[in-house]
């Protein structure tokens, strides 16, 4: 090494441009890249400067994100291609143990929002709306101004924390709301017979002579449906996932997860 390449000295940000740039161009002649175990990247972190602390809650973050939402709930099918993804996620990096967010969570979902627990793995837990008459009177008449939005918007809904050290995790809730894009869709099956109907019934009069426009104008009326309940779709996405981000608001900030009751004004809309 030349004296002036050891004179040399590299900043953070220097080292970090260094070592994206070298992986850049390890994969540009195909080489194949090794692989680490945890306390390998422990070991050459330290090496470069990094404190164990830093590494670990990055090794931890890595480990939540790669697995983050949809563990117990997973997208499958075509549908969602054409309509739009069922599966609606929030997360999030919360300075609170795990232990106790998991349970603040779970505990307000029993009693503030109509769920039953289903399935519980290591770090991810499955909740589904209340059966029975009384859980679905309670939630139709919602008489305590509780709303009970993830059980009436959603089909399920996937709480999973993952520790990244004794005081912090990462906190992801997943809702599917299938039922939801059903209801917006039903639209689509009508949509799609009206105008069969229709072309049916153009072929069947120009047979006998009888112009019509009515096979002209059924591809249109099917793709303007399909906008429209595509619109309307994303609209109720976009106002789960503001649920969802609200609840993990609550959290964060330690406030009651409980939701504001709403005026009387706001019942009788």
């Amino acid at each position: 090494m030349s004296e002036g390449s050891q004179g040399h000295h590299l900043t953070r940000q220097d080292l970090e441009v260094v070592i994206r740039r070298a992986a850049e161009l390890e994969a540009e002649v195909g080489s194949a890249a090794p692989e680490l175990s945890e306390v390998d990247v422990v070991r050459i972190a330290q090496e470069v400067g990094l404190s164990e602390s830093a590494i670990r809650r990055a090794l931890a973050e890595h480990r939540a994100a790669v697995t983050r939402g949809g563990e117990l709930l997973a997208e499958r099918g075509w549908i969602s291609r054409l309509c739009g993804p069922r599966l609606v996620t929030a997360a999030r990096n919360i300075e609170r143990p795990a232990d106790e967010v998991r349970q603040e969570i779970e505990s307000h979902f029993q009693a503030n929002e109509s769920l039953r627990l289903v399935r519980r793995t290591k770090a991810a837990s499955l909740w589904e709306p209340e059966t029975g008459v009384v859980a679905s009177l309670m939630r139709g008449l919602d008489l305590f101004g509780k709303g009970y939005q993830l059980a009436k918007k959603g089909h399920a809904v996937e709480l999973r924390v993952v520790p990244l050290s004794e005081e912090s995790s990462q906190v992801s809730l997943t809702c599917d709301v299938g039922s939801e894009r059903a209801g917006w869709f039903w639209g689509l099956g009508a949509a799609v017979g009206v105008p069969l109907t229709c072309l049916a019934a153009a072929v069947t009069l120009e047979v006998y002579g009888i112009p019509s426009v009515l096979a002209l104008l059924s591809p249109g009326v099917l793709a303007i449906t399909v906008l429209l309940a595509r619109a309307g779709y994303r609209r109720a996405v976009g106002k789960m996932r503001l649920l969802l981000d609200g609840l993990l608001d609550r959290v964060e900030h330690q406030e009651p997860l409980e939701p504001p009751r709403p005026t009387w004004r706001d019942l009788l809309k």
